[in-house]
């Protein structure tokens, strides 16, 4: 019980801390263009994009999220499979189901030219997609193991070199 204080009184520490950073950033480069309540959105939940897809009888929501300290604290036991350099620059993420073969399709585009491995993990850290490629670059198309009518949380990661990018996809 006491660890769980401490973690909840180091988290709020840390919310506080890097929401008043960015205030401060905010304020020396005169940027007004996101309020400080949408930075600490975006900090605890990270920025995202949704899409609805519909064939005419089901439709699936999708949403792609950054990792936010809200997903890292909820899905800490895992979270060690997401840790690294998060620097890597992808492009036009997309994960949409493709009801015709009733699974999803993940695509995504990157300029970096390097050994690529591309993993899905669902909320219990288990593998649903694994798969690596030699000498990647450009744009990066497969069906993922998961019905396009399964509702549920997964997290993407894609690691290139020394570097990686972690979304969190929910399917509703």
């Amino acid at each position: 019980m006491r660890f769980l204080k401490n973690s909840s009184l180091l988290l709020a520490f840390f919310l506080a801390f890097s929401i008043s950073q960015q205030a401060i950033a905010q304020t020396d480069n005169g940027d007004e263009s996101k309020s400080l309540l949408d930075a600490a959105k975006d900090l605890f939940w990270g920025e995202f994009q949704e899409a609805s897809y519909s064939n005419g009888n089901n439709t699936v929501k999708v949403v792609v999220s950054d990792l936010g300290i809200a997903d890292r604290a909820a899905y800490g036991s895992i979270h060690s499979a997401f840790s690294g350099t998060e620097d890597l620059e992808v492009e036009d993420i997309a994960f949409a189901p493709d009801f015709g073969e009733g699974f999803f399709f993940l695509s995504f585009s990157t300029d970096s030219d390097d050994d690529t491995r591309v993993v899905i993990l669902d909320v219990k850290g288990n593998e649903i997609h694994n798969e690596v490629i030699e000498d990647f670059e450009g744009t990066y198309e497969s069906q993922v193991n998961i019905k396009s009518d399964e509702k549920g949380t997964y997290f993407l990661k894609i690691i290139q070199g020394f570097s990686l990018l972690n979304k969190k996809l929910e399917v509703e």
